[in-house]
């Protein structure tokens, strides 16, 4: 391997979530980050469901859905 081309590993990175603040220290290239979701609050690994924020989305579907039903 060449010398001088790798980056550093910081073994006691510090991780921040900016939603729960949750704490996390692991090795990194980078000494201090910021993620947004983590572990403990991505509703992927929580099971639980994110609510929408954009526009309603699901309540228009809901409407598309529910006029194509009393059309047919």
């Amino acid at each position: 391997m060449k010398s001088g081309i790798h980056p550093e590993v910081f073994k006691d990175a510090k991780t921040t979530c900016v939603n729960c603040n949750a704490v996390f220290v692991i090795p990194s290239t980078v000494k201090d980050q910021k993620v947004e979701a983590c572990r403990l609050c991505h509703p992927v690994y929580t099971g639980k469901q994110q609510t929408e924020r954009k526009g309603d989305r699901i309540e228009r579907f809901r409407k598309r859905m529910a006029v194509g039903k009393k059309a047919a």
